[in-house]
Formats: structure tokens, sequence, C-alpha cells
């Protein structure tokens, strides 16, 4: 199986890569449109002005291989029109692969249109940018932001690398879940003054439950055959080694978002009850991750039922043929969109390498909805974040004829 290279080109062209192996990406790779959901209960808007929402962050907060209607974003909308009785108008701006900050500019050659596809641009601070002048073109506000970031930043090689120290990616889960987002929170708060802020957090990625199976032990052992430490390891302590970094990555980025949350609004001077950045954890269980038997999780299908045991597992790991398929809703559409976005750039000349690392970022993009939330997972996500507004509408003036709380300006 080839390596994988997240690629930038410059227009020479250059790939900047950092090596990492497509196998495992495929299955947990976490990475700006307007939404509009079609509600499941008829919905007659009074006579106040829509309500505004805004969605900034990665393919979590996207809703990577999700229906519109599937999307937590779109069942918040609708709960929100049902409570307030008000229209509520969505503009989403968070897509796949998003990071929060990128490095100085380069031109890129890939480029898409759909949320589907994995690219780390634009960050979630561009989205800022960009969300800012769309508001201000329509002079309005949202009255309340949805966010998420940071996973793209730590990156997924990190967290499933067996030879990572755990006090590494505690490190850089630090800065990233927290440094890094109190500094994107700060941002929001200066454009979007008025808005109320959600900021989700994410999940363990494997557990104990995970299923132990050849597939997976064999995607571990190709994404770690780099690393001396690691290919010294038996598959038992590559296992447990997995499940400690899962443990870790959950733990320090919920505690550090928590943390860049509480700071925001210390600087705000605004007492808790007042307060108008909100987290929101995300709590699934060991039986609730990647290949567990409750999973929340998009996990992949064989589409070829003829396929038996050695033959099947070799199908697998090409992890390019029509036999083997991510069960997500959105699947035939993101082929195309990837496609379409990773096809050989006109007035290239591309050598062997590159060729190989761009129908590898192909291959990522294809299978991108594994190791997201399904239907069933998106549903937490949406009753966790109703809990956090239950407590808001009210003081914030949002239902048809209220005012907002006086202690709140």
């Amino acid at each position: 199986m080839r390596s994988l290279e997240t690629i930038c080109m410059t227009p020479k062209p250059f790939y900047k890569s950092s090596f990492i192996t497509t196998g495992l990406i495929v299955l947990f790779f976490l990475t700006a449109t307007s939404a509009a959901a079609a509600c499941p209960k008829e919905f007659k808007p009074s006579g106040a002005d829509p309500l505004q929402m805004l969605v900034l962050g990665d393919s979590i907060m996207w809703g990577q291989g999700l229906k519109e209607d599937e999307k937590f974003s779109s069942r918040v909308k609708c709960w929100l029109q049902e409570k307030t009785e008000r229209e509520v108008s969505v503009h989403v701006e968070a897509h796949s692969g998003a990071v929060i900050s990128v490095g100085p500019a380069e031109p890129l050659i890939f480029t898409t249109g759909s949320g589907e596809v994995n690219l780390p641009t634009p960050s979630i601070n561009q989205q800022l940018d960009h969300a800012v002048q769309f508001y201000d073109q329509q002079r309005s506000s949202p009255a309340l932001i949805l966010m998420n970031g940071c996973i793209n930043d730590v990156g997924v090689k990190s967290l499933l690398a067996a030879s990572t120290p755990l006090d590494a990616l505690r490190a850089r889960a630090r800065k990233s879940c927290g440094e890094d987002m109190h500094e994107l929170l700060r941002r929001v708060r200066k454009s979007f003054a008025q808005s109320y802020v959600l900021v989700t957090s994410y999940y363990p990625i494997v557990s104990p439950q995970s299923d132990d199976n050849a597939f997976l032990r064999l995607l571990v052992k190709n994404l770690n055959n780099k690393g001396p430490e690691a290919q010294r390891m038996t598959d038992k302590e590559m296992r447990a080694r997995l499940i400690a970094l899962s443990n870790q990555w959950y733990e320090t980025s919920t505690a550090s978002l928590a943390e860049a949350v509480a700071k925001t609004n210390a600087e705000d001077a605004l007492g808790s009850s007042s307060a108008k950045v909100n987290f929101v954890e995300i709590q699934f269980g060991p039986e609730h991750v990647f290949a567990a038997p409750d999973t929340l999780l998009w996990n992949f299908v064989f589409a070829s039922t003829n396929l038996r045991g050695f033959r099947r597992l070799i199908v697998a790991l090409t992890l390019g043929t029509a036999a083997y398929k991510a069960n997500d809703h959105v699947r035939d559409s993101r082929i195309k969109s990837c496609e379409e976005a990773f096809k050989k750039p006109k007035g290239v000349k591309e050598e062997k390498d590159q060729k190989n690392a761009r129908e590898d970022l192909f291959l990522v993009c294809r299978y991108a909805s594994l190791g997201h939330p399904n239907q069933m997972g998106a549903l937490i996500y949406t009753e966790a974040i109703k809990a956090q507004l239950q407590q808001i509408i009210a003081k914030a003036g949002w239902k048809q004829d209220s005012e907002p709380s006086l202690s709140l300006h």
C-alpha cells in the first residue's frame, strides 16, 4: 500500500508532504454553503426577523457522510424554529479537513465547492473572515454560532501511530485545542459580540470494545511500519497503545477546549449565568467508538458478498475496488466531488510520486466518512446542543415577542 502525502502545491508544482499512510487515515480522517434542510414539521414563520445561525469548523461540524436533514446543525435549526416560533436561517462555513490555522499562504491547485472533500483550507480562522463578510453584506449578525476545531491541527497520524509518545500527543492537543482555540474564540467574540457560541467536543476513536480483526491489525501495522519501537510491539501491545492514545486524546482535547471556553468568558468579565460561550461535551461510551458493537460512527461494508476469507481481506486492503464501500448516505455524490477535486491539474507535469500522492488523496476522500458520526451519532450531538440551548433561548430573547435579559448587555 502506498504512503499518503497531504499535499499543498506551489505553481512549480511542489507537493508539501507529511508522510502518512493511507489505510488508517481512510478509517478516521476527521476533517461554505448556506444550508436549507426541510424540517419534518410544517413551519409557518412569524413576522419577526429570521434567527441567524452560523456553523464553523471541520468535518464533524459539517456532518460528513450525512444527508442535509440528518446533520445535527439542521436538526438544531428545526428544533429552534419550533421553540422560538421564528424562522432560523443557517449559514455553513464548516467543511471536511479544516484546520484552525494555516501557515504562510501557498497557492493551492486542489480546490472544491463541496464540504465533503477533505482539504485544510479555508481554515476555521478563514471561515470566520468569510462569515464576517457574509453577514456584513446581509446587514445582520448570527444569534447562534455552532463551532468546533483542533483535531486536524493535532493530526490523525499522531492519534493512530502507536509510537507517538503520550506526552507529545498531550502537548499538541493542549496547544491546538487549548491555546489555538482560545485565540480563535477571542476573534469570534470580537467579530460577533452579541452571538451565543457553542463549542462541541470530540470523542474517543477506539476502545477495548473496537473489533479486534485482522483487517484493522494489518492497517495499524502498515501505519507503524516505519517506527522501530512500533515494529517491536506485538499486536496486543499495539492495540493497548492505540487505546491509550485515544483516551489521552479525548481527555486532553476535552479539558483543553473547556479551558479555552472558560478563559474566553473570563476575559468577557461576564458571570456564569451571562456567559456567551458555552462548551458542549459529547459523551460516546466505549461501545460507541469505531468498529465497536453499538458504534455511532460510519463504518465500511462489502458490496460483494461473493468474496470469502483471504481474498476478501486482500480486496479490503487495496481500498480501491468497488467491493469495498463506506456505509454513509452521500457516498456516491462525494466520490464524484473527490474525482473532480483531485483530477490531474491542467498544465502540470506530474512526477510519479506526485501522481501517487494525488491518487492517495482521492482515495482518502472517497472513504472520508469513516470514523465520523452516523445518523445516530448526529442525534447524540443534537441532544447535547439542545440541552445547552434550553438554558439560553429565554434569556437571549430569541422567542417571538420576547426581550433579552438586561444582564446580558
